[in-house]
């Protein structure tokens, strides 16, 4: 049963409906709600060829739907009870098992992703428009629902679009172009989309913060290093601030994790931003966000340097221009790397410039 169940994870139609499920936003045990969903045809699409890989593997390896009942009940007991007591597909049952894991990384090293034919070549995402709008699961753009990466990782009983959606696409009330990237194989026609809310007694309201005095080095010199650090997690905020051109200075900013206790880790994740600022007119002109990963290798000697173009993978995933102003590129940062309280600290002045070990 072992050989089997892996042998479905190396399935590349398993891996990507794995990926669109997991996007939904349901969690793996969610599986009479995934049921319900597909019942309409646009759902049933995406999913039915993962289910013909299961299928065919079962018959071909002579593996019955209580053979998976058995194993199950020592592994997961509800995915077992909902096998031997309901009517659920076994596929679906087995799909939800897998779905307990995803390496996101996979999303575009195998690839699981298909960019629209509207994507920009360069930096993979998509021009939005005055007809593209964002809910709390993903965008309509075109005749197109794309649900939100993972990576975002939007609250699961959210009912409104993530706050950092809703600051990028107000940026279009102020000419700016907002440009996102969007995925088709997490993606359906519009008009057999179902939104899917959860409500819950506690309502988590979020966090009032405020920005209106920020005390951040935008007029620096030619190039400099920033950084705040919090001794609890021990995960720190990078900035580099570099003089480009009289009307141009570069604003990076990057979140390094410790790596103390997770030296073995295949994988690094990180959030970049990329920012040009014009102290003529005291506004940004261009502000994007994107996720860098690192193997171990490279991760190791990462977390020792500055701010560099050394990951072995940088996916973009938003971009704004125009005339941004320093407020919007301070909320930005806040909701992207989503850590109030270091990013806070940037912003109240508390910087330091790091020095490293030899």
């Amino acid at each position: 049963m072992i050989d089997f169940i892996e042998s479905l994870k190396q399935k590349i139609e398993i891996k990507k409906a794995i990926y669109f499920v997991f996007s939904m936003g349901m969690a793996y045990y969610e599986v009479p709600q995934k049921r319900e969903y597909l019942d309409d045809i646009g759902y049933r699409d995406l999913i039915q060829p993962a289910f013909d890989e299961i299928h065919k593997l079962m018959e071909q390896n002579n593996i019955l739907r209580k053979d998976v009942a058995k194993y199950l009940w020592n592994i997961d007991p509800y995915l077992a009870y909902l096998l031997d007591e309901t009517s659920i597909e076994t596929e679906l049952v087995i799909l939800s098992f897998l779905n307990k894991t995803l390496d996101i990384y996979e999303i575009f090293t195998v690839p699981l992703e298909t960019l629209p034919d509207d994507a920009d070549s360069k930096y993979g995402v998509v021009l939005l428009n005055d007809k593209s709008s964002a809910n709390h699961q993903g965008v309509f753009h075109g005749k197109q629902f794309f649900y939100y990466s993972p990576l975002y990782g939007a609250r699961r009983d959210a009912a409104a679009p993530p706050p950092l959606i809703m600051l990028l696409t107000e940026q279009m009330t102020n000419n700016n172009t907002v440009s996102l990237r969007l995925d088709q194989t997490i993606a359906l026609q519009k008009e057999h989309y179902k939104p899917f809310t959860r409500f819950f007694f506690e309502v988590y309201q979020g966090r009032e913060i405020n920005l209106d005095n920020i005390q951040f080095p935008i007029h620096s010199g030619t190039s400099e290093f920033f950084c705040v650090y919090s001794p609890e997690t021990m995960k720190k905020v990078q900035f580099r601030i570099s003089h480009r051109k009289d009307s141009e200075r570069w604003i990076e900013v990057e979140e390094l994790w410790d790596i103390h206790g997770r030296e073995e880790n295949q994988l690094f994740v990180t959030r970049y931003l990329h920012s040009i600022f014009n102290p003529l007119t005291n506004k940004f002109v261009h502000i994007d966000g994107s996720f860098n990963f690192y193997n171990n290798e490279k991760y190791k000697v990462r977390v020792n340097q500055q701010i560099n173009a050394h990951a072995n993978l940088h996916v973009k995933q938003w971009l704004v221009e125009g005339e941004i102003s320093v407020l919007d590129w301070a909320k930005m940062i806040l909701h992207f790397f989503d850590d109030p309280d270091l990013i806070l600290d940037a912003f109240k002045g508390n910087l330091i410039e790091e020095v490293f070990s030899e």
